[in-house]
């Protein structure tokens, strides 16, 4: 029987399809993982969903979590709409074992098969969260999205980080290690077939798939909590967490770094201690964008 994960570096990886996914697969990306999920739909005020969701009147909602992770979100849907049914995939088991009845996860799932047999044309809501660096083909994923959401109602939600550091007053330098970070990580990835960078083409990928009502609202994320504004302090506060506290800068750049450019464990903590002091630095005002994507399947294309 094939090994469910593997070490490396000191991180744990799932095993399935192997180099699948470049990222761990262990408990401290599952608490990174739960961080985020607090710091999207607590601290930065987001509803669970903000597309519409208007299901069939002799039909109960059906919901898709593509990209699942931790399952909360799948969960927090199936509470929420309990004459719902919600699906969560993902190419590894880090859900919890007590889950609403209404609530089932597909594992392992590879979002980037050519085809999906999970019923086209009849989900009302599937929903995209930090999929970036996990996917080869945004207008390939859009296209399956597209065909499995109801003609007419069903909307594709999408969230995304886009991790490039941004700086309003000059207290983040241009040689800055937080945008060596960024630049190292970007490099690295582009060599792969699974880019982190975020896509500005977002909103014309979607058109060209078919979606009308695009919308898009975008959030500032500090490194750390030094906004004067209240939300953007928690959310500055949870987005430190998940990166240092939570070994999320770690997470995301031992396989990129080490696999691409041959760094060793050594290289990447040292040059990961100058990026984690400059976060934890409360003269330095950078941030990040949380980019939510909304849009709709029409009834005819």
């Amino acid at each position: 029987m094939q090994q469910e994960w593997y070490e490396e570096n000191g991180r744990w990886y799932h095993a399935w399809q192997k180099g699948l996914y470049m990222y761990p697969h262990d408990e401290e990306e599952r608490h990174r993982m739960d961080v985020y999920h607090n710091l999207f739909y607590d601290k930065a005020g987001l509803s669970l969903h903000s597309a519409r969701l208007i299901p069939e009147v002799t039909r109960r909602p059906r919901i898709m979590d593509l990209g699942c992770g931790t399952g909360f979100w799948a969960i927090d849907m199936g509470e929420q709409y309990p004459e719902g049914e919600v699906l969560g995939l993902d190419l590894a088991n880090l859900q919890p074992a007590q889950i609403p009845p209404n609530v089932r996860f597909q594992i392992p799932f590879n979002f980037e098969t050519p085809y999906w047999s999970l019923g086209q044309d009849s989900w009302d809501l599937i929903h995209m969260q930090m999929l970036c660096g996990s996917v080869s083909s945004w207008p390939n994923l859009y296209a399956k999205v597209f065909s499995h959401l109801r003609p007419g109602f069903g909307c594709i939600e999408q969230l995304e980080i886009d991790l490039e550091p941004r700086c309003d007053d000059g207290t983040l330098p241009p040689d800055s290690y937080l945008r060596q970070w960024y630049d190292y990580l970007v490099r690295a990835t582009d060599q792969t077939p699974k880019t982190i960078r975020y896509s500005h083409n977002t909103r014309q990928a979607l058109s060209q798939a078919g979606f009308t009502d695009i919308s898009e609202r975008v959030i500032k994320a500090p490194y750390r909590a030094w906004s004067t504004d209240p939300t953007a302090f928690n959310i500055g506060n949870f987005h430190q967490t998940a990166l240092d506290l939570c070994a999320g800068l770690e997470a995301l750049s031992l396989g990129p770094f080490s696999r691409v450019f041959g760094w060793s464990k050594q290289e990447i903590e040292g040059f990961l201690a100058g990026v984690r002091a400059e976060i934890r630095n409360r003269s330095i005002h950078a941030y990040t964008n949380i980019h939510v994507w909304t849009a709709r399947r029409p009834l005819a294309r």
